[in-house]
C-alpha cells in the first residue's frame, strides 16, 4: 500500500509540475520542446499511470467494505461509463489530438459552452464519477486509497489550473468562475 500512496503522490506532484507555466518555460528554454512538450507530457504521465497500475495490482485486493453484487456492478460500470463519457467529451472540445500533444494547441478563448457552460471542470468531474464507480466495482483498500489521495489531490489541481486561467484570461476567467460552479452543476429551478 506504500508503493501505491508512492506513485499516485509522484504521478499527482508530476502532473503539477509539468503544467505549470513556469516548468514549461524552463524546459523550453533548456531543450526546446515548444511543439512537443505536450506529447512528452503525455507520455511521460502514461509511464507513471503504468507505475500506478503496478503499484495497485500489487497491493493485495482485501475487501474493504461490502461485497459487489449485480446491483453493484451496474452502479459501478453506469457510472465509470457516465464519468468517462463527461471527460471525453471535454477532451474532445479541446480537440483531442491537441489535448495530447499530437498536434499544436489552437490559441482560443475562454470555452463556457456546453459541458463547461455548466460546470468548470467537466474532466475532474468524470474522474470523481469514474472513482465512486470503480469503488461499486472494487471495494478493496486499494481502491480506497486510490481514490482518497486522489480526492486530496483534485482541489490542489483545480486551484493550480485556475491560477494558469486566470493568468490567461484575467477577469474573463474571473467572472465565469463566479457564475459556474467547479464541479457539480447547479440545479435551477423557475419561480413565478
Amino acid at each position: 500500500m506504500v508503493h501505491l500512496a508512492l506513485a499516485l503522490t509522484v504521478f499527482y506532484v508530476s502532473h503539477s509540475l509539468l503544467a505549470w507555466t513556469g516548468v514549461k518555460r524552463w524546459v523550453h528554454s533548456l531543450m526546446g520542446l515548444v511543439r512537443w512538450y505536450r506529447a512528452v507530457y503525455t507520455v511521460i504521465a502514461l509511464l507513471l499511470l503504468a507505475w500506478v497500475y503496478v503499484a495497485y495490482s500489487a497491493a493485495g485486493h482485501r475487501q474493504a467494505f461490502w461485497a459487489s453484487g449485480l446491483p453493484m456492478s451496474v452502479a459501478g460500470w453506469s457510472l465509470i461509463l457516465l464519468g468517462a463519457y463527461l471527460a471525453s467529451v471535454a477532451v474532445l472540445r479541446f480537440g483531442g489530438m491537441a489535448f495530447l500533444g499530437f498536434t499544436p494547441e489552437p490559441p482560443g478563448a475562454l470555452v463556457r459552452s456546453g459541458l463547461h457552460g455548466h460546470i468548470r471542470h467537466p474532466i475532474y468531474s468524470g474522474v470523481l464519477l469514474s472513482l465512486v464507480g470503480w469503488l461499486c466495482l472494487s471495494p478493496n483498500w486499494p481502491t480506497v486509497l486510490s481514490s482518497l489521495i486522489t480526492v486530496l489531490y483534485l482541489p490542489i489541481g483545480i486551484h493550480l489550473e485556475e491560477l494558469k486561467l486566470i493568468a490567461v484570461h484575467g477577469d474573463a476567467y474571473r467572472r465565469y468562475r463566479e457564475e459556474v460552479p467547479a464541479l457539480v452543476p447547479r440545479w435551477r429551478t423557475k419561480v413565478g
